[in-house]
């Protein structure tokens, strides 16, 4: 006989099953359409049976799918243009309907102050420039944006329906709680909400995200060949200062949604014979590299801040016959190389990920593969493998749209 607790306990798990049951299938129907639409983004159309077999889903169950992404408008049908074992009439392949939603990424920085629309297969359709004065205040930056969108649909060149979300990338600390952003080198908005701000101005949903983790979920979504792959990522990008990012399992490991963090871990530097104690950002970052070459030109016609335009001179000059710039260059990044493995140990990461204007210099990533191995072979730890992304800021910005408001699964679902 069951006791009092046990048949009160059996009645609850009785009353709750049904929800948790349908939670379980929708979650898996989601994950099973965010598959779905991350293949045809990579090879842009595939038969319903190429994806069923690369999916391992039956026929019923991707034909069921396939259904309900066309009629949200997400995909369409067209003829398979990649079989060409079959004659007469083409099969029917699924692809993306590029005209079924919009997504808005804005990037700000010092290299980059972009408004960008793309549509749901990544396309870029319309790209805008905001004015250095514009970011100095929030309100100015959110009206900004605003009225760049409103224009847009005043124009009916975008409909507003069709806009599933926007994605603001901006250095520094945020708080993802309240959407205030608490410490930055460039922004100075504090106790300013711009995620609602925005959100309000533009009627969709926002992410906000610091440069350091937008270019990780870049690094991720363009590698990743499925959702079973489980690396752990260590990510630097290198600009005026500098920002880190970790992906554990494949997911990012928010640290208070703080990119800063190591610009003041303390690390060793060697001068000569000499070995001091100071920031890794004050021998590795951007503005420590320019700090070494004071009389570095900043071309007057070339737009963004003062030290972007120096950086850019920087690079060129670094880049071309051997001289003081390499040499910098190279230090700098030898330096960032050395405490690398100390650094990222804890995670032992599959991948080093190298990021951010600085590494346009080549002298810069050589100078942090050579300081790497050293510590390595020092060691004796078998070495991570390290990569250099070319991924821009809006690169990342558009991609983090991209995933959060499309490619998730959770559009229509």
């Amino acid at each position: 006989m069951l006791g009092r607790l046990a048949i009160e306990r059996v009645t609850v798990l009785k009353s709750v099953s049904p929800h948790i049951k349908r939670q379980h299938l929708h979650d898996i129907r989601t994950n099973n359409r965010s598959r779905i639409l991350r293949i045809l983004r990579d090879s842009e159309q595939s038969s319903r049976q190429e994806l069923a077999t690369s999916l391992d889903l039956t026929p019923a169950s991707l034909s069921r799918i396939s259904k309900e992404l066309i009629a949200d408008g997400i995909c369409i049908e067209a003829p398979n243009t990649r079989d060409v074992s079959q004659r007469g009439r083409p099969s029917v392949a699924l692809q993306i309907n590029a005209k079924g939603g919009y997504l808005i990424a804005i990037s700000i920085s010092s290299f980059s102050r972009l408004i960008s629309v793309i549509d749901i297969a990544g396309n870029q359709k319309y790209v805008h420039k905001m004015p250095k004065g514009v970011i100095l205040s929030g309100a100015d930056t959110v009206a900004f944006i605003g009225d760049y969108i409103d224009g847009l649909v005043a124009e009916k060149v975008l409909d507003r329906a069709l806009i599933l979300g926007a994605s603001l990338t901006i250095p520094g600390s945020i708080n993802s709680e309240t959407g205030f952003l608490t410490k930055s080198v460039l922004l100075n908005w504090p106790n300013f909400a711009i995620k609602e701000k925005l959100a309000e101005r533009l009627m969709c949903p926002i992410r906000l995200e610091n440069n350091g983790d937008a270019l990780c979920r870049h690094f991720l979504d363009k590698t990743s060949m499925s959702e079973t792959d489980r690396s752990n990522v260590f990510l630097v990008h290198v600009s005026n200062g500098m920002g880190a990012s970790i992906a554990i399992g494949g997911r990012i490991v928010r640290r208070l949604a703080d990119e800063g963090w190591i610009n003041d871990i303390p690390v060793l530097t060697k001068e000569g014979e000499e070995y001091s104690e100071q920031k890794l950002s004050m021998c590795a970052s951007g503005e420590a590299i320019l700090a070494k070459l004071p009389d570095m030109e900043k071309p007057i016609g070339q737009e963004g801040t003062e030290f972007s335009r120096a950086l850019h001179s920087a690079v060129n000059v670094a880049n071309g016959e051997p001289n003081k710039a390499r040499d910098v260059f190279f230090n700098a990044g030898h330096a960032l190389g050395a405490n690398l493995l100390s650094l990222s140990i804890a995670i032992a990461p599959d991948t080093i990920v190298l990021a951010g204007p600085v590494l346009n210099a080549l002298s810069y990533s050589e100078g942090v593969q050579a300081g790497y191995n050293h510590a390595a072979d020092r060691m004796k730890i078998q070495p991570s493998q390290i990569v250099v992304s070319g991924a821009s800021y809006i690169d990342a910005a558009q991609c983090l749209a991209l995933h959060d408001f499309f490619l998730s699964g959770a559009y229509g679902a």
